[in-house]
């Protein structure tokens, strides 16, 4: 039989575990593009959720910027691409959290 508590338990997993995860609308737009474009991007993209998100999102995306990367102007292009797109479309995703 299932306690009261071990259903708080479950759902508590479950939230902490939807909290770690991006919409799924963003596993979607994977850029095609050479490696340090797409990890731009990628990174850029974490960074937008971050700051449009709620406080679970900024706990877990936060800002992501890899400073070895800096100068590469691929990385840069997709970082700031991932972030304006991320960002800007992840009010229209974003649900409870």
């Amino acid at each position: 039989m299932v306690t009261g508590a071990s259903k708080r338990l479950a759902v508590l997993t479950l939230l902490l575990l939807a909290a770690g995860c991006k919409p799924i609308p963003f596993y979607w737009t994977v850029p095609d593009g050479p490696p340090e474009y797409v990890r731009g991007y990628n990174d850029g993209c974490d960074s937008g959720i971050g700051a449009a998100g709620g406080i679970w999102y900024k706990y877990w995306y936060g800002f992501r910027r890899d400073p070895v990367m800096l100068d590469n102007p691929l990385y840069k292009q997709g970082w700031n691409e991932g972030f304006s797109y991320c960002r800007s479309s992840f009010s229209t995703t974003q649900t409870f959290f």
